[in-house]
């Protein structure tokens, strides 16, 4: 109905709740409410409890069952309350979308008709673990640079789906030594769902295991090691001080960060990767020296 495959959905399911064995039982009101008083994110939070409120009010049948995650998420495919008014379906037609319930249909239902919201293409892969030519410019893998397929396959990258015309943009989950990845627009919407990369592959791989046997065939770097987030705020920190940028030093990897390494790199005649490794903080050091 929402041109959403199956194996996504299911790939969805199984991260959110581990198919549902996992869906929470912290009552929904006393956590939002509690994330609201917090104050971190004050105007969110309070903003999904007058959303949880209302569910109740239009349904106090889901008032036994209305437990979820610590940070208010509910059901099968983990929804926030707005997400849940703004998108829950009843696919089975018993009158409620019951996304609580032990059966999954109207929650999954309900995660195809997110994704159908936010952009999904039927039938368009999410992406795929590409070859890079020798000698490639990785300044390409840059997240502004979009191009087709067929543009992709000019420039000399191997493995790329079949759609010519599709739109599509490069990562480097673990930098210039690891994978890369063609990902599409839908890998976009999978984003919507939860605005990170790692989760957006995750589903993606997942999805792609249930529909063939080769679905990973590629090696992760075993030998890099993820900086702390005391070292990403050192990085963030020396990187502004150089010129570079990253618009604060909160320790967490983000768009702006990722700008600030790549202009760094370009600077320093390096990789241009944008990937915070270990290697990169060190020369950062140096130069301070």
């Amino acid at each position: 109905a929402y041109g959403v495959e199956r194996n996504v959905l299911l790939a969805i399911w199984g991260i959110e709740t581990s198919y549902g064995t996992t869906r929470g039982e912290i009552p929904t009101l006393s956590a939002l409410a509690t994330l609201a008083f917090d104050g971190r994110r004050r105007q969110f939070f309070e903003a999904e409890l007058s959303a949880a409120i209302e569910i109740l009010h239009e349904s106090a049948r889901f008032s036994s069952q209305f437990k979820g995650s610590w940070a208010g998420a509910m059901g099968h495919v983990q929804f926030m309350p707005s997400t849940y008014l703004n998108h829950a379906v009843d696919f089975d037609g018993d009158g409620i979308a019951d996304i609580w319930s032990d059966s999954p249909i109207d929650a999954l239902a309900s995660a195809a008709s997110y994704l159908s919201h936010h952009g999904w293409i039927p039938s368009l892969p999410w992406g795929s673990v590409v070859e890079l030519p020798r000698h490639f410019d990785y300044a390409l893998t840059a997240p502004n640079i979009r191009k087709t397929v067929s543009e992709w396959v000019d420039i000399g990258l191997k493995a790329l789906p079949e759609n010519g015309d599709a739109m599509g943009s490069l990562i480097l989950p673990m930098g210039a030594t690891g994978p890369a990845f063609w990902i599409s627009d839908n890998f976009d919407a999978l984003k919507r769902y939860n605005n990170s990369n790692s989760y957006a592959l995750s589903v993606g791989l997942l999805s792609n295991a249930f529909t063939t046997k080769e679905y990973c065939h590629f090696q992760w770097p075993t030998n890099i090691k993820a900086l702390s987030k005391t070292d990403m705020k050192t990085l963030q920190t020396q990187l502004t001080e150089q010129g570079f940028d990253t618009k604060g030093s909160d320790g967490i990897f983000g768009p702006n960060t990722e700008l600030a390494i790549r202009a760094f790199q370009k600077r320093n005649a390096m990789i241009e990767d944008g990937f915070p490794s270990l290697g990169l903080l060190e020369h950062l050091r140096k130069n301070q020296q």
